[in-house]
């Protein structure tokens, strides 16, 4: 196909870290969020925000893990 352009392997995982990045700084808006909403809560809604913590630590754990693979050559056959 004329025109369509290939995107270099390490464009691809530049592009990839950048949103995971990103991602991560909106998780920890979320943690912070959760943090301050904990102070006020009663103990049921305490119990959900320590549980949305939870999660949205893992997922951020999740999001520097893949970056540190994409740093190296883990993942290359997957781009």
């Amino acid at each position: 196909m004329m025109g369509v352009k290939s995107v270099s392997l390490q464009d691809k995982k530049s592009i990839i870290i950048d949103f995971l990045k990103k991602c991560n700084l909106y998780s920890d808006q979320k943690l912070l969020d959760y943090e301050r909403r904990m102070n006020h809560a009663s103990e049921h809604e305490g119990g959900e925000l320590l549980q949305k913590k939870h999660d949205w630590t893992s997922y951020r754990d999740f999001n520097r893990y893949t970056i540190e693979e994409l740093s190296g050559d883990e993942l290359d056959d997957w781009l």
